[in-house]
C-alpha cells in the first residue's frame, strides 16, 4: 500500500517537473533584449562640445551665405547661443541680415531668406543680441585691451579702478584746507596756510604740524560689468562697405601688409544693458581706470562677484607685512611705482 502511494507521489512530482520544463524553457531560450540606446536628450557632461555653425569671415549685410563663409567648429555645450545651427547646409543660400564677424556664431536673427527685406538700421543696431539692450562705445589703449587682443564678438568683463581722497563736505574741495588768520588774539602774529594739527612734543613744545605734500589717493578696484558683448574695435565708418578682409584687427580695418605704428587709443563698443552703460559712463566722466578683462571662448552669462581690492585686502589675505625700520637701508634706494606705463 506504502509502495502505491510512493510510486502515485513520485509520478506527481515528475508530471509537475515537466509542465514547468515545458512552460518556462521557451523564455530560457529567448535571446536577451538588446539595451536601447541612450538617448540623445541626455544633459551633456561638463567639458563637452558640439559642432556649431561659425562665420569663416567677415559677412557684411546682405551677403549671400557661401559654402567658404562658414565653418564647423566645436563649442561647449553648455554655452550654445540660443538660435544656433548644427548643419551648415542649413544656412547656405541664406542672406546676412547684419555684419557677421568672423568667428561669431551663426544665429537665426543673423539670417534671412533670399528676397526677404533686410530689417532698418545701421550695422551696429542689427548687432545689438536679444539679450543686451544698447551699444555702448568707450576708449581702449593698449593695457586696457589685453594688448590689443579683443575682437568683434568676444565676450569681456570690466574692472573700474578708483583713486579715492578726502574732500571737505562743504567746500567738496580735496583736503587739508588753505586757512587765513581773520582776528587774531591780541599781541599774536597772524599766520596763514594749509590747515594743520597742533601737537605737544615731548619737551614740551606746542608745534603746528602741516602735511608734506599733497594728499595721496586711495585705490580701489573691483569688477563691475560683466558679460559684455564686443561689437566691434575701431570706427564704424565704412562697415557697410567691408568686404571679406573686413576688421582687420586691433586698428579697425588697415589693409593687410601695410605698415602702420602702433595706435595708442582706438574705441570699443560693448553690447551691454542699459544700466551697465550708465556704469561705465560714470566711470569715464569721472577718469577712472577702466580696464576690459577677455573671457574664454564659450563662456557667458554672470559669475559670483570679486571683493574690492585694496591695500589693506592684499595685506590681509597674502599675510603682507609692513618691514621694520632699520638704522640702515640700500644705496641706491629702490624706486617704486613702476608698473609699467598706465596707458
Amino acid at each position: 500500500m506504502r509502495g502505491r502511494r510512493s510510486l502515485i507521489l513520485v509520478g506527481l512530482i515528475i508530471i509537475v517537473a515537466g509542465v514547468a520544463a515545458v512552460l518556462l524553457l521557451p523564455r530560457l531560450l529567448k535571446p536577451a533584449r538588446p539595451q536601447p540606446a541612450p538617448s540623445q536628450e541626455a544633459p551633456p557632461e561638463e567639458g563637452e562640445t558640439v559642432t556649431i555653425v561659425v562665420s569663416a569671415q567677415n559677412i557684411p549685410q546682405g551677403k549671400d551665405i557661401t559654402e567658404d563663409a562658414v565653418v564647423l567648429e566645436p563649442w561647449p555645450s553648455g554655452s550654445v547661443p540660443m538660435g544656433a545651427f548644427y548643419e551648415a547646409q542649413e544656412v547656405i543660400g541664406k542672406v546676412a541680415s547684419t555684419f557677421i564677424p568672423r568667428g561669431m556664431p551663426i544665429l537665426e536673427s543673423m539670417l534671412v531668406e533670399p528676397g526677404e527685406l533686410l530689417p532698418s538700421g545701421g550695422p551696429a543696431a542689427m548687432q545689438i543680441p536679444e539679450e543686451k539692450e544698447v551699444a555702448y562705445a568707450l576708449p581702449i589703449s593698449r593695457y586696457t585691451s589685453v594688448a590689443w587682443a579683443i575682437r568683434a564678438g568676444d565676450h569681456v568683463d570690466v574692472l573700474l579702478s578708483f583713486p579715492l581722497v578726502d574732500l571737505d563736505e562743504e567746500f567738496q574741495t580735496i583736503l587739508p584746507n588753505q586757512q587765513t588768520c581773520v582776528s587774531p588774539p591780541e599781541g599774536e602774529e597772524c599766520t596763514s596756510g594749509v590747515q594743520g594739527r597742533l601737537e605737544a612734543l615731548p619737551n614740551g613744545w606746542l608745534v603746528s604740524i602741516t602735511p608734506s605734500e599733497g594728499q595721496r589717493p586711495r585705490l580701489v578696484t573691483q569688477l563691475t560689468v560683466q558679460d559684455a558683448v564686443v561689437l566691434r574695435v575701431g570706427d564704424w565708418r565704412g562697415t557697410e562697405q567691408e568686404g571679406e578682409g573686413g576688421q582687420g584687427g586691433a586698428g579697425g580695418g588697415e589693409t593687410a601688409g601695410e605698415e602702420t605704428r602702433p595706435p595708442t587709443e582706438l574705441p570699443v563698443t560693448l553690447a551691454v544693458t542699459r544700466q551697465e552703460a550708465a556704469i561705465l559712463e560714470f566711470a569715464r566722466l569721472s577718469n577712472a581706470r577702466i580696464t576690459l578683462v577677455l573671457r574664454r571662448t564659450g563662456e557667458t552669462g554672470q559669475v559670483p562677484g570679486t571683493y574690492p581690492v585694496t591695500l589693506q585686502y592684499l595685506m590681509n589675505t597674502y599675510g603682507i607685512e609692513p618691514p621694520p625700520k632699520l638704522p640702515y637701508g640700500i644705496n641706491p634706494p629702490v624706486e617704486t611705482g613702476g608698473g609699467g606705463p598706465a596707458e
